[in-house]
């Protein structure tokens, strides 16, 4: 058996033997404990998440401020009386433990990264373990519930894409298929840039978001289709990873940088909110598509990519690399659409970065002109 499934909420968190029913009923009765335990360190809020409204609630006020910051530019900030489409119940397990056992050692010397999913047989709960994070999606009732032991050595990932697996399985519940794209807008025309891991997706948003750019991804977008076949890109994080030779690039950024502490976080975490709060945006319509790729160039430039170039670039990253392999025919069959809708261009990234942002404002004036 793999030593890294574990018991824990009344089953075993493993693909072959996870009982989503089991653990969820455990997992609401341990937050309700800790709510009940802690009422001063409740904690409330509500989001939009592919425009639909998002209840999270969390027992333990330092977990809260850490796991609120890559969603706050999709909070709402009026009171709204609508029911809540996701409800997101969490609770710091690592105080919980630590008061029950004040000698409990929760972030043992040695601990690698695992990353365990697992489904219940009717495919109602999927469950995700990770370092710190037990967490649990009922996809009847649009629940997710977790425990997430906080600690100053979490792993950035944790910290800077909370929930990952289940938000993005519960967005593609919705018709919101997930792509694995960045995503950039200025006057509202939303600019997408597609590729596989290392093809400088980030390294070209961030360039981009410190021009003046709004930013809504590096990494996850909420795809939709509209009834007048347009498409528009839905933001969930407001978190971006980069390498640590390619943040060297980004001096003034640097300090912003959570940099990870083991051996397996070869990246750093920028949480733009914390930089670029007035550039964040919630959704924008995709008017083209980028395809970057790094190249031993001076500097970069720009050229009509086919739409075979696009689709080949922005099928596999998304179809393959993220909980979307279910989606078979019908998310091939939107990529190709939104591929056969937008103009799609190549972008060598070059040496010198500080022209692309002018080189993404002249696709973006182009558009316009034709709009024209």
């Amino acid at each position: 058996m793999n030593n890294n499934y574990q018991f824990q909420f009344g089953t075993l968190w493993s693909p072959e033997h996870f009982d989503g029913e089991v653990a969820f009923g455990n997992m609401q009765r341990a937050f309700a404990e800790a709510m009940a335990k802690y009422p001063d360190e409740v904690c409330e809020s509500f989001y939009l998440f592919g425009e639909q409204k998002v209840r999270i609630r969390i027992v333990g006020r330092q977990l809260a401020q850490q796991i609120f910051r890559p969603f706050s530019h999709l909070q709402l900030r009026q009171p709204t009386h609508a029911t809540p489409r996701l409800r997101i119940d969490l609770w710091d397990d690592n105080r919980a433990k630590a008061n029950a056992n004040p000698r409990v050692q929760t972030t043992p010397a040695g601990l690698r990264w695992t990353e365990i999913t697992a489904q219940s047989a009717d495919a109602r709960f999927i469950g995700q373990h990770l370092p710190h994070t037990f967490s649990c999606l009922d996809r009847e009732t649009q629940h997710i519930i977790g425990a997430i032991a906080w600690h100053e050595r979490i792993f950035i990932y944790e910290r800077a894409k909370p929930l990952a697996r289940l938000l993005l399985e519960w967005h593609n519940d919705q018709g919101m298929q997930i792509i694995h794209t960045g995503l950039v807008a200025q006057h509202g025309q939303g600019v997408l840039f597609a590729g596989k891991s290392g093809s400088g997706k980030s390294t070209t948003s961030l360039t981009c978001v410190c021009a003046g750019f709004d930013y809504l991804s590096e990494d996850y977008v909420g795809l939709e289709r509209r009834h007048d076949g347009t498409f528009v890109g839905h933001s969930l994080y407001n978190s971006i990873f980069l390498e640590s030779r390619h943040l060297r690039r980004f001096a003034d950024l640097m300090p912003h940088a959570i940099k990870g502490r083991l051996p397996e976080e070869e990246k750093s975490v920028i949480l733009l909110s914390q930089v670029f709060p007035e550039q964040l945006k919630r959704a924008v319509p995709i008017r083209a598509l980028i395809l970057p790729r790094v190249a031993d160039t001076p500097v970069p430039h720009m050229r009509a990519a086919s739409k075979g170039e696009a689709l080949l670039a922005l099928g596999p990253s998304s179809l393959l690399q993220i909980p979307n392999k279910g989606l078979g025919v019908q998310g091939l069959d939107k990529l190709a659409q939104l591929v056969e809708r937008v103009p799609c261009y190549r972008l060598e990234l070059g040496r010198d970065l500080s022209p692309i942002p002018s080189l993404v404002k002249d696709v973006i004036a182009e558009l316009k002109d034709k709009d024209n």
